[in-house]
């Protein structure tokens, strides 16, 4: 019966008249014991979010132990303090609690949801699944077997070729290829001392950062921050990584792989996220493959009919960023999709965007903000996302003046100096038809026994 109340107030939620976020203040709290978060309150119904992270994911994993933050974030809701796995798991499914973490490349996030019903109860588990996490060997060993399995599935995967293939040709070295899941043999030489050691680097406080949202008053949640995450140590901030940098520039890369399609994708060195020009890249890179009505889907699929999909999108990590393509097509249609896509982005390098292209996507960008900001869980999100991003606790109310403030000058700006279709480091998977000019060949079956942990013969 929780569960479907639950439900209830999930669909009420979805169904009802949202609140712009932008329409709540946000306000900067900081715990007694000085712990800060922010918060958009909204008692109108009764859910509470937490969106959070630590810095430290799968990029800082020593050499040799790659997929121990994988590991760890997946074992922290399998059983803690005095609650085994399956007590602790019975509990959150019977108070509906939504409790998760996962790892990213620099990063080990959680999000929690509950109803304000259960959140002390919820709170508590949180703190439980952060402080004292079990790490019992049956526990490794099941999680140890699923990721493995997931690993094995994978190299059979286009999606997953490619992106190895890119990241060693473009990135050779960096942390940022490190396989976040590890391969087979450094996912099995993984010990829970190993998982206590990053957790006792990673969860501190020094390294954390938290958005709130939902039915809980700024008093309430200053007392809330100290007991979930106030025992946890201070402890020393991340290393930074080394700025990653592509490598391959205009180089074509063939990683072989039969069936009837293949996979595109093309990178160039992009801007950082705090670069003057940001905002203006962001409409230009929405112009060039940004939907449905950008010009790389009008030229490769809706005039030629070269693909079903294709898109661009910014890609801005704290030590690296780039600008992005993917598409699948038919091997017949590979030579053709690729001179059209460098062809689209000499042009716009060359040409700029028309005035009514940018209006239009100002129009999208702005217009589409609050549709993504109208759950409890989504708001949270932003709010740590923002202060990620170092954007400002006003950030919400600036964000569409800041892409409104691009003009078709700035656009043009930042594509002439941006987007050089000679700097495309090129990723074709697949069985292309006639002659590709590759580059570099690859064998997707080394890369698949590199990856399980097998020699290459």
């Amino acid at each position: 019966m929780r569960r479907l109340g639950f439900l209830l107030l999930v669909l009420l939620a979805v169904t009802q008249p949202a609140v712009p976020a932008a329409a709540r203040e946000v306000q900067r709290v900081v715990s007694p014991g000085g712990i800060e978060a922010w918060l958009i309150e909204n008692p109108d119904l009764p859910i509470i979010a937490l969106s959070f992270s630590f810095t430290g994911g799968s990029a800082m994993d020593p050499p040799g132990k790659e997929g121990r933050a994988n590991l760890a974030s997946a074992l922290l809701d399998q059983g803690a303090g005095p609650l085994d796995t399956a007590t602790f798991r019975q509990e959150l499914a019977d108070l509906a609690i939504d409790l998760s973490f996962s790892a990213g490349a620099e990063r080990l996030s959680g999000g929690l949801r509950t109803t304000s019903g259960t959140a002390e109860r919820a709170f508590e588990l949180l703190r439980l699944a952060l402080t004292e996490p079990r790490f019992e060997a049956e526990d490794i060993e099941r999680l140890k077997e699923a990721t493995a399995t997931g690993i094995r599935r994978r190299v059979s995967r286009p999606g997953w070729l490619t992106r190895r293939a890119f990241l060693d040709q473009a990135l050779p070295g960096h942390p940022y290829g490190r396989p976040a899941r590890g391969r087979i043999d450094t996912l099995r030489a993984l010990t829970a001392d190993d998982l206590r050691a990053f957790t006792a680097e990673t969860l501190v406080t020094s390294r954390l950062t938290i958005g709130v949202a939902g039915d809980i008053t700024a008093e309430e949640l200053g007392r809330r921050l100290d007991e979930i995450f106030g025992s946890l140590p201070e402890g020393m901030p991340a290393d930074p990584l080394p700025q990653a940098r592509l490598r391959s520039l205009g180089r074509t890369i063939l990683v072989d792989f039969a069936g009837p399609q293949s996979q595109l994708y093309l990178a160039q060195p992009g801007l950082a996220h705090d670069d003057p020009d940001y905002y203006a890249a962001v409409v230009m890179s929405h112009i060039l493959g940004g939907g449905f009505s950008s010009r790389l889907t009008r030229e490769v699929r809706e005039s030629r009919g070269l693909t079903y999909g294709i898109s661009s999108s910014l890609v801005s990590r704290d030590y690296g960023s780039m600008i992005d393509i993917s598409a699948d097509v038919s091997n017949a249609n590979v030579n053709e999709a690729l001179a059209v896509i460098r062809a689209e982005w000499e042009r716009m390098a060359r040409e700029g965007a028309s005035e009514a292209e940018v209006e239009d996507a100002i129009a999208y960008l702005t217009g589409s903000f609050p549709l993504a900001l109208t759950n409890t869980g989504a708001i949270a999100g932003a709010l740590h996302a923002f202060q990620v991003r170092d954007r400002g606790i006003d950030y919400l109310d600036r964000r569409n003046a800041l892409i409104r403030a691009v003009d078709r000058a700035a656009v043009n700006r930042i594509a002439a100096r941006l987007l050089d279709p000679d700097a495309l480091v090129t990723v074709v998977t697949g069985a292309p038809s006639g002659t590709l000019a590759a580059d570099i060949l690859i064998s997707s079956a080394a890369l698949a026994r590199r990856e399980l942990g097998e020699r290459a013969d």
